[in-house]
Parts: structure tokens; C-alpha cells; sequence
């Protein structure tokens, strides 16, 4: 939900908030400085995923994802700071992206040493079927916040100017929207975290379940 509003705000933001109307160069720094860390951060992830747990390091990684975006939330119109929000924001997202799905198998051997079967099939469709309308429903969420705040579609005066402001109010729900959401949802995020341990003990399920599946044959 996060990751799409997010998305769905990103050029309102920079548009309207950080930048100006189609001004080409706002949401080009903002992408390539998120761009950074996902290209350089494989290398450092996995390392610190095998030392400290792949759930500590995604727990980890989501405070400091709520920090960035604490940083962007408070300076939305600062460009240095909010590409130093963002850049902070990105290296606390890279185990969610590197990492997650390696927990998510974790979770699904641990399914199998418990009750004796798998789950994979219909798990992956309840994750895909989440992400896929998470995109539609928050489209819609999302216009709906904006309708609320009073945003106003870009028009062209009597001189033919192009007018392209918007309210503080609509300039607020569009910040919530890019940075403010995704603070709340990282926090919740690394609280359930806490309370997946899944990796104690994995080595000997995974021997139990091969022993299990060696005794079938």
C-alpha cells in the first residue's frame, strides 16, 4: 500500500511540491538518487543478511526507511535534504527488496516442518493478488485524498499562462502521500517483524523435512 501511493504521488510531488510544473530535472534527481543504493546495496546486503539474520537486517532496514523518510517528510521542499532523506530512505529499503522474499521461503519451510505439507502455491497467490489490487485500490484512495485537499488541475490563464499551483493543503496530502505514508507502514513493518523468528533452528527443519521426504521415497 505504501509502495503504491507512493508511487501514484511521485510526480504530483515533484510537480507541485519540490519542483515546478514538468520543470525535467525534479523527479530525475529523485529517481537516480534512489537509484544509487539499489545497484551498489547487493553487495553489502547479503554479507550482513548471513552475519546478523535476514529478519534482524529487514527489521533493521526498515527503521532506517522510516528515518529517511521522517527527514523528507519535515523538509519537503529542500532539495539537498529531501535527496539525502531519500538516499537514506533506499539503503533501508535494499533487504526489503534483496532479502524479503529469501524470509518469505523461510516462513514457507517452516510452514511445511509444522504441519507436514507446503504452501508455496497458494501463499504466492495471496502475495501476488495483494499486490496487484493494492494498485487499483490505492489509485483510488489516493485520487480520493487529493480530491478531498481541494486539488485543482493545471489550466492556462486568460494570457495564456500555464497555472500549475496547488494549495498547502493539497501540497500536504501529496507529501503524505510520497514520504509520510510509507513512515507509519515501515514502523509497522518492523514491529511484526519482531515477532517472526522463523530462522531459529532452520538448518535442522530443513534436515527434518528432508529426512521426512527421503522416509516418503
Amino acid at each position: 500500500m505504501g509502495s503504491s501511493i507512493k508511487n501514484l504521488s511521485l510526480v504530483y510531488f515533484c510537480n507541485y511540491v519540490l519542483g515546478t510544473y514538468n520543470d525535467g530535472i525534479t523527479q530525475t534527481m529523485i529517481s537516480v538518487i534512489g537509484g544509487i543504493p539499489m545497484g551498489i546495496g547487493i553487495f553489502a546486503v547479503w554479507p550482513l543478511a548471513k552475519r546478523f539474520g535476514k529478519r534482524n537486517v529487514t527489521l533493521a532496514g526498515f527503521i532506517l526507511y522510516s528515518i529517511g523518510g521522517i527527514i523528507c517528510w519535515i523538509f519537503p521542499t529542500n532539495m539537498v535534504i529531501m535527496l539525502i532523506g531519500q538516499f537514506i530512505k533506499n539503503i533501508g529499503g535494499l533487504p526489503c527488496s534483496y532479502v524479503f522474499m529469501a524470509l518469505f521461503a523461510d516462513v514457507l519451510n517452516n510452514f511445511e516442518w509444522r504441519v507436514g505439507f507446503r504452501s508455496d502455491g497458494l501463499a504466492m497467490s495471496v502475495y501476488n493478488i495483494i499486490a496487484v489490487a493494492m494498485v487499483g485500490i490505492c489509485t483510488g484512495i489516493f485520487n480520493g485524498l487529493l480530491s478531498a485537499a481541494g486539488y485543482v488541475q493545471r489550466y492556462y490563464d486568460e494570457a495564456g499562462n500555464l497555472i500549475a499551483t496547488q494549495t498547502e493543503a493539497v501540497k500536504s496530502a501529496i507529501t503524505f502521500g510520497f514520504v509520510g505514508l510509507e513512515v507509519f507502514t515501515g514502523i509497522i513493518l518492523a514491529i511484526l517483524l519482531i515477532f517472526l523468528n522463523v530462522e531459529k533452528g532452520l538448518e535442522k527443519k530443513q534436515a527434518e523435512i528432508k529426512a521426512r521426504q527421503e522416509a516418503k521415497e
